[in-house]
């Protein structure tokens, strides 16, 4: 009996363990292969953008300008 109860909880954990690293690669595999090319991911639309200097969940989409990239540099983004 403790061997039946054993492999069921060994059985359940494998799978539990399977999906959560399915959920998480189909949730993260955008967000990352964005982050890899060096492109900015765009949350709200879902889309990896290359016009974007940074992205702030208060404003949103900071476009490249010779401004926004001083200000980066100096930190002040």
């Amino acid at each position: 009996m403790k061997n039946i109860k054993f492999l069921l909880f060994l059985i359940i954990t494998v799978i539990g363990i399977t999906v959560f690293g399915i959920l998480c690669f189909v949730w993260f595999d955008d967000q990352m292969y964005c982050l890899d090319m060096g492109k900015i991911y765009d949350p709200v639309q879902k889309i990896c953008r290359d016009d974007c200097l940074t992205w702030d969940k208060k404003y949103g989409c900071i476009p490249i300008t010779e401004e926004n990239i001083e200000k980066k540099q100096k930190n002040l983004l």
